[in-house]
């Protein structure tokens, strides 16, 4: 047994010391893994792995069970004749993909295994002479696997692994498990699967690994250098020439880009400025220019629509025209006059503006009970005239009654009341309707060739091709000047473009570029500023580096 052990401790710690020796030379970082399936044979086992390049690794892998049944202290359980008892050690080196520690990889090793098995069964019909037999050698062996790693959380890995390895087994064969007589000697070559679910640690975490630029091995003379890993360039959508819907919608709440069109679904007491809305007499359909403020509604309305019908920008135009009537009276007679009123006020405007009619939304939304209960809700005490109980018994008929004739009959019922809501509340809601003006603009060639195609280039990396593109659209670069969005695309272009071309003049260019659509207000370009303080000393270096490699 002390024999044993010498040969199990010489043959890891040489496997370590192989894979020390590179590891040592590259200062990387070391992984320590468990093999949770070889676990479930009773074996204890553990294994070492270290980088040694961008995609290489090294490493060294042991089992051991010194015990013959499955675990130690079945050891005195006559019942069980079970008798595995083996050790093995197996350098071993790996290809990661993408990088080390993550990912698909390969791998080769090399293994070599003492065993003493009688009496065990093992699965898939592998060795069926050792369920008779007990079998005591070694086995000396080369093998190929594949895997794939990840990291759930910041130091631990999981891996799985599988393969096969092919080699010479050399071992004596007795008659009995654990006694008998030799029956022969045997010099075989056998093949071994290989399969692993591995729990890994590294005490490197995972965002921590890598860096701009990694100095990856140093000599007496000269420091190796990986290329820097670029930023990711910031980017935002550019928006079109304004149009005059555009500035109209700056200054008007009820102008409104179509892409916005929402239904009115819930009808609330509109402020003065929030939307355009003109009053009809009682019971009547009939729009009288000179009510109220109708007359300068009306003729804000028809004034903004032909800016927007006469820009050459305008694609598209909607206005939308939502009838209501006030609560009183027969609900089915309020729906169909809500319906006509909208008619009309689109009937006048069509008139003026001469935009096609189908270009007008009428819809009739009858009895004005949502504004009804707004104004309930935003009367304070005492306030119109109504008393606190007055405001929480029609709140509670609002809220409760989804009739709206009984709602009616109801507060008629109560003349006193009836009269107060019909002075105070009703005068200003009676017979409204909401107008709002949608538009949408034409698409322009140089905002969607830049959205498109060009950002498309800058993301594949063609900055070249990119900066090509723009300078040979006159629109594009007129875009540029303009559009600070814009000028961020070209300067992150011809940033990369100069430092590929070694033009320091184009790169003073290209960074007057992203500064000046900084200052007015693009914040990728900000982003992009700031990526390039690290980026480009890094790539200079690296360069650098490159020329002084090449000329030796």
């Amino acid at each position: 047994m002390v024999k044993c052990v010498r040969t199990i401790a010489f043959c890891f710690v040489s496997g370590l010391l192989l894979t020390l020796l590179p590891f040592r030379a590259a200062g990387q970082e070391v992984s320590i893994r468990n093999n949770l399936l070889y676990d479930a044979t009773g074996t204890v086992n553990a294994g070492l792995e270290f980088q040694v390049g961008d995609h290489f690794s090294v490493g060294v892998n042991g089992g051991f069970k010194s015990w013959p049944r499955f675990l130690a202290w079945d050891n005195d359980n006559v019942n069980n004749t079970t008798h595995w008892r083996h050790f093995l050690v197996a350098p071993e080196g790996r290809y990661y993909f993408s990088e080390v520690f993550k990912g698909a990889f390969v791998g080769a090793d090399f293994v070599y295994t003492h065993f003493n098995v009688g009496n065990l069964k093992l699965p898939f019909g592998l060795y069926p002479e050792v369920a008779t037999r007990r079998e005591q050698g070694s086995w000396w062996g080369a093998g190929l696997f594949v895997g794939y790693a990840w990291w759930p959380w910041q130091h631990w890995r999981i891996e799985i692994e599988g393969g096969a390895g092919v080699g010479l087994a050399a071992y004596d064969s007795y008659d009995c498990d654990h006694c008998g007589s030799k029956l022969e000697e045997v010099r075989r070559a056998a093949v071994v699967p290989k399969l692993g679910l591995n729990i890994a640690y590294n005490p490197v975490a995972r965002d921590k690994r890598k860096s701009r630029v990694r100095v990856i091995e140093k000599t007496d003379t000269l420091t190796v250098l990986q290329a820097p890993v670029a930023f990711v360039v910031n980017l935002r959508e550019v928006a079109g020439p304004e149009s005059a819907g555009d500035r109209l919608a700056k200054q008007e709440p009820w102008v409104i880009p179509i892409e916005k069109y929402r239904p009115l679904d819930y009808l609330t007491r509109p402020g003065k400025d929030s939307i355009q809305y003109v009053v009809f007499p009682a019971s009547s359909a009939v729009l009288e220019r000179q009510m109220g403020r109708n007359a300068a509604v009306l003729d804000r309305l028809q004034g903004a629509i032909e800016t927007i019908r006469d820009d050459e920008a305008t694609d598209e135009i909607l206005v939308s025209i939502v009838g209501l009537s006030s609560i009183e009276g027969p609900r089915a007679q309020n729906d169909s006059l809500s319906v006509r009123r909208a008619r009309a006020v689109a009937d006048y405007l069509n008139g003026r503006t001469f935009v096609s009619r189908k270009f007008f939304e009428t819809i009739g939304k009858g009895e004005a009970w949502d504004w009804f209960k707004d104004q309930l809700e935003a009367i304070p005490d005492g306030g119109e005239g109504l008393s606190r109980e007055d405001v929480s018994w029609l709140l509670n008929l609002v809220y409760n009654e989804k009739n709206a004739d009984e709602r009616e009959r109801l507060l008629r019922a109560r003349p006193a009341l009836y009269r107060k809501v019909v002075g105070s509340l009703l005068e200003d809601q009676r017979n409204a309707g909401y107008i709002r003006v949608y538009y949408s603009n034409k698409p322009d060639p140089a905002t969607q060739k830049l959205n498109g195609l060009v950002y498309a280039l800058i993301g594949a990396k063609k900055y070249h091709k990119a900066v090509k593109e723009i300078q040979a659209d006159k629109a594009v670069m007129e875009l540029v000047a303009r559009n600070p969005e814009a000028a961020n695309a070209y300067g992150v272009a011809l940033y990369f473009t100069a430092l590929d071309k070694k033009d320091p003049d184009a790169e003073r260019e290209a960074l007057q570029l992203l500064q000046k659509a900084a200052r007015e207000g693009s914040e990728a370009a900000a982003q992009n500023l700031k990526g390039i303080e690290t980026y480009g000393p890094a790539r200079k270096e690296y360069e650098a580096w490159k020329e002084l490699i090449n000329n030796k």
